[in-house]
């Protein structure tokens, strides 16, 4: 059933927390990433969460049974983290920074890999403008290893020479891009630069999606949301790379 939008909410945020623990996803083979969130969106949302945080036109919904997870202090664990977004507005990309550390309690994270919207016309200032975020959280300790996905050649090798924190990742993703350009092989290999392949969708979180969840929302006047931003977060036992948490956070912007 179509989740309704409160009418004074301008933004909300939904935490899948661990889908791991969400007995209703089904978890198919060969499910990617936008099948698997919009799943995990439906199910959060079929459950009529109450909002749990309220901030003027801002509204925050959890899924509560993916939250009940085993103690897991003892562990030691790596967090990787992928943040997609759909603008290159700073304090975009500053609020799921946010959203992040407060969904992981302020644990350091061990990687982020920066997903932009961007095309060919993309200029280095904007990028380097928001690796400069990025750089802050590695200054403060939050974060280890910074990186960037599906970037021109040219311009990842500009951002390493122009940025003060080199990205230490890069990632391309193989379903648009058969063969590695050579180019860039030669240049990762040169400065010990991970370079990691994916199968994440280019547009993650479509408006079709959207519009399957909150469709009804046009007979009732209102705008289909967009997604701003989303975040996927991945938790691993060190040593033993077994996956103990995985996690979605969406922010969806109504016009």
């Amino acid at each position: 059933m179509p989740y309704d939008i409160p009418k004074n909410v301008s933004k909300i945020y939904i935490h899948t927390g661990n889908v791991l623990n969400a007995n209703e996803l089904t978890q198919k083979a060969g499910q990617n990433a936008t099948e698997e969130v919009v799943e995990c969106l439906s199910i959060c949302l079929s459950k009529y969460p109450s909002p749990f945080e309220l901030n003027e036109n801002n509204v925050h919904l959890k899924c509560d049974e993916c939250y009940n997870t085993d103690n897991e202090e003892d562990l030691a664990l790596r967090t990787s983290v992928k943040i997609f977004l759909t603008t290159n507005e700073v304090d975009v990309l500053e609020d799921s920074l946010k959203n992040l550390f407060k969904e992981l309690n302020d644990e350091v994270v061990d990687s982020v890999i920066l997903a932009f919207n961007h095309g060919k016309d993309t200029l280095l200032a904007d990028l380097l403008t928001l690796w400069s975020i990025l750089e802050g959280y590695v200054n403060k300790q939050k974060i280890t290893r910074i990186g960037v996905s599906d970037i021109d050649t040219d311009l990842f090798i500009s951002l390493y020479n122009n940025s003060i924190i080199k990205p230490t990742i890069v990632q391309i993703n193989l379903n648009s891009c058969c063969v590695v350009p050579e180019a860039l092989q030669e240049f990762t290999k040169d400065n010990e630069i991970q370079l990691l392949t994916h199968s994440d969708s280019k547009e993650i979180l479509p408006q079709s999606c959207l519009a399957e969840i909150f469709g009804h929302q046009t007979e009732l006047k209102q705008k289909i949301p967009k997604l701003e931003w989303m975040i996927r977060y991945l938790t691993h036992v060190k040593c033993r790379g077994v996956l103990a948490n995985k996690g979605y956070i969406v922010c969806l912007k109504r016009s």
